[in-house]
């Protein structure tokens, strides 16, 4: 008895080559990286306005985000002069949120969350317009009270700074 021959082209074959080409199309229109336009390549960042009662904290942030951008690699930080954009900013929002209760009565907190807001307003020199104006960003940063609250919200002040600035080049790199 002669051992069944292959086919070619089997409908399992034929199945199987239809999912991949259906896959590589449905992944054609996405991309790695920033979706902004080729002309766009640089940003530069004055530093933020600070409308919260916390002093001194737009420096902070300023160079927070000015990091980012360099990490980011999407968009160089230059200065004004050789900027196709530019990044303002202006701190609104400096927030503690409870996160835990504790004690007998639940009435100590244990927890607490650092909430830094901002607005952002993003404008593409090239073109003199503003691609979004005032958009709000949210940083933030998880704290417990060891000794006190001031000192275990100023070890807080680094990680939400940083959370921040991921977020407003996330914004401004995914604007498109």
């Amino acid at each position: 008895m002669k051992p069944p021959t292959r086919q070619r082209g089997s409908a399992r074959e034929a199945a199987g080559f239809a999912l991949i080409v259906f896959l590589a199309a449905a992944c054609a229109p996405y991309r790695l990286g920033t979706t902004l336009p080729a002309y766009l390549r640089s940003v530069h960042v004055p530093t933020f306005t600070n409308s919260t009662p916390e002093p001194g904290i737009e420096v902070e942030v300023t160079n927070e985000v000015v990091s980012r951008f360099r990490i980011d690699g999407n968009l160089a930080a230059v200065s004004r002069e050789a900027a196709d954009t530019l990044l303002e900013g202006e701190i609104t929002g400096w927030d503690r949120e409870v996160l835990i209760y504790a004690g007998e009565e639940r009435d100590e907190v244990e927890e607490y969350r650092l909430v830094v807001t901002a607005a952002i307003t993003f404008r593409d020199l090239n073109r003199d317009r503003e691609l979004f104006t005032r958009r709000l960003v949210r940083g933030q940063a998880n704290f417990v009270i060891d000794v006190n609250m001031a000192e275990a919200e100023r070890a807080a002040r680094p990680e939400a700074f940083r959370d921040l600035a991921r977020r407003i080049v996330d914004e401004v790199t995914s604007y498109w």
